[in-house]
């Protein structure tokens, strides 16, 4: 039951995160549902609004770590490794959903054991566990991680370079990132462009010209995401034309750093 939570707040759900309720009808009445379904909506009409934003949802997703249901916390930490927000582990839920590893209770030594199985596939199931275990800072994944920047899913290697960064391996990870910015096998181009935005919140700021580069090759042009979508929300500008970004590049590229709001 969500009352216990709801009466603890001083504020609703709409008075703490009113850019979230601008975004979602009735958010105070979804928040409240006891249907995991009704409160997994809600997180999913933010997707449909806006992939990215990274100023306003990471808050909101804090506080979804609370949540009584492990796929909602599941969905909140994933939520914030997209936007870059890495947690503590101190901060994290003690157990939390994660796709094709199930419920992950992490501070078990037999869990941890089974998640680490997971990861020596080099399948979609082995992307998510080392995405789990990079959360929870388990330092005996990074043989893993190494072993995963070979696979041949995109996904999984790009998992895999992010568990490195996160387990302090920056170097490796960061090269990795470079290599799928330029993959061949990414057919619709979402690796190579979310792994320029992962370059630019590591403080690679040179990488913002591939995302360019990939607006002018119009990728991902017939999604609701895309290149165009991440430039605004790393730099607080939106370019209808590469043209238009290009020229904002040539003027400020070499000025203030991109901010890395979604990387604290």
């Amino acid at each position: 039951m969500l009352a216990p939570i709801i009466e603890a707040q001083e504020k609703s759900w709409s008075e703490r995160f009113p850019e979230i309720a601008r975004r979602v009808p009735h958010l105070d009445r979804r928040m409240a549902a006891d249907d995991v379904e009704v409160r997994k909506r809600v997180l999913r009409t933010l997707n449909f609004v806006r992939l990215r934003d990274s100023k306003v949802y990471p808050p909101f997703f804090r506080a979804l770590l609370k949540d009584p249901s492990p796929e909602i916390r599941g969905l909140a930490v994933y939520q914030l490794w997209e936007h870059m927000v890495f947690l503590d582990p101190k901060e994290l839920p003690e157990s939390f959903h994660v796709h094709f590893v199930d419920d992950f209770q992490w501070k078990d030594p037999k869990e941890l054991a089974r998640v680490r199985t997971i990861a020596q596939a080099l399948n979609a199931d082995g992307g998510w566990a080392i995405q789990a275990l990079a959360l929870v800072g388990d330092k005996e994944a990074i043989p893993l991680a190494r072993a995963q920047l070979k696979s041949m899913n995109i996904f999984v290697r790009h998992s895999a370079a992010l568990a490195l960064v996160q387990l302090g391996q920056s170097k490796e990870g960061i090269e990795a990132l470079h290599r799928i910015t330029d993959a061949g096998d990414d057919g619709t181009g979402f690796y190579r462009y979310r792994a320029a935005e992962c370059l630019i919140r590591l403080g690679e700021r040179k990488a913002i010209a591939q995302l360019i580069e990939m607006m002018e090759r119009k990728t991902r042009e017939n999604y609701v995401d895309g290149p165009r979508e991440i430039l605004e929300d790393l730099t607080g500008q939106y370019f209808i034309t590469a043209a238009e970004a290009r020229a904002w590049w040539k003027k400020n590229g070499e000025k203030d750093p991109v901010p890395k709001r979604g990387g604290k």
